[in-house]
């Protein structure tokens, strides 16, 4: 073995976890994250409004910093639950888009999801469909450009993602009423975890093709640079990241063919964190969404009657 890789073990063994306490994680997480200034106004603009046999279909943009538009589609089903709305991230390819595309690995979750009654808000990612820089447009993302940039300014792509799941959160308060879930797929649901973990609003998550330890995915092969948070490891391997969702619902789901988040660490991280239901089936980096809807569209149904009772 080659004495670099004897150092970064080393390391590994010596900085993992060294923040124990639950606040001064989530602190130096929000640090780490880097911050970003609030555009002054909330207030979504309509683009469309086209009506579905099952749903209505809305595409919004909505101002997150003074320079950033966020685009975003809501759905809503004909005669569901109004009262259940879930965040739907995208993970790396196409964009929200893949969302709604039966044959992508993300499996059409979004519109799973609104097809079981829940309303959906879908946004565009920084960095991905619309949102690329244009020294980019031939290549798939604009996720190393825009993380380069952003981490010698001291912030993070994840971060700024987070930050504008953040600002949608905001206007889905001050227009909508019932629980917030959110489901994140690969990239997505990296940002579904640091975004239930640092924002309340977020009653239960749904983590998919995600939630292996760091050690055997972003640190085992070359991922996109969009994963990686400086000082992340000192807050917190997977299992301790988990950990700062707690007492709010987690479901986690897992191919077991999965080459990128292997399943056996994700139930390794499941095992150590003791927080989350999981379900782990036959498959590979994809969506499955047959125990995880339910369970998500359930867990925010759950909270809605324990609102009604207070």
């Amino acid at each position: 073995m080659a004495e670099i890789d004897d150092f970064l073990q080393g390391l590994y063994r010596q900085e993992v976890g060294t923040i124990t306490c639950k606040d001064e994680r989530l602190a130096a997480l929000r640090e780490a994250m880097g911050d970003f200034p609030k555009a002054t106004m909330l207030e979504a603009t309509c683009l469309y409004k086209r009506q579905h046999p099952s749903f209505t279909e809305s595409a919004y943009v909505l101002p997150t910093t003074a320079e950033l538009k966020l685009p975003f589609r809501l759905f809503e089903p004909v005669g569901g639950n109004k009262e259940a709305v879930v965040l739907a991230l995208h993970g790396h390819g196409a964009g929200a888009e893949e969302a709604l595309q039966e044959d992508s690995s993300h499996n059409a979750f979004a519109l799973k999801l609104v097809e079981q009654g829940a309303v959906v808000v879908l946004p565009e990612l920084a960095g991905f469909g619309a949102r690329k820089r244009k020294q980019d447009q031939s290549e798939q993302n604009s996720c190393f450009s825009l993380a380069s940039h952003l981490l010698l300014y001291g912030k993070t792509l994840a971060g700024l993602r987070v930050f504008e799941c953040a600002r949608l959160l905001d206007w889905i308060g001050e227009t909508r009423r019932g629980n917030v879930g959110c489901i994140g797929f690969s990239g997505g649901a990296l940002i579904g975890l640091l975004l239930a973990a640092t924002d309340e609003r977020i009653k239960a998550t749904v983590l998919s093709g995600f939630a292996s330890l760091m050690r055997d995915s972003i640190l085992a092969s070359r991922h996109c640079l969009d994963n990686y948070i400086p000082g992340l490891l000192a807050i917190g391997e997977t299992p301790q990241l988990l950990e700062l969702v707690k007492p709010r619902a987690l479901f986690i789901e897992s191919g077991s063919d999965d080459h990128l988040f292997p399943s056996e660490s994700v139930k390794h991280a499941l095992h150590e964190s003791k927080w989350g239901e999981a379900h782990f089936f036959a498959g590979g980096h994809q969506v499955n969404g047959t125990k995880a809807i339910p369970w998500l569209l359930n867990e925010l149904g759950k909270e809605q009657q324990q609102r009604g009772t207070v």
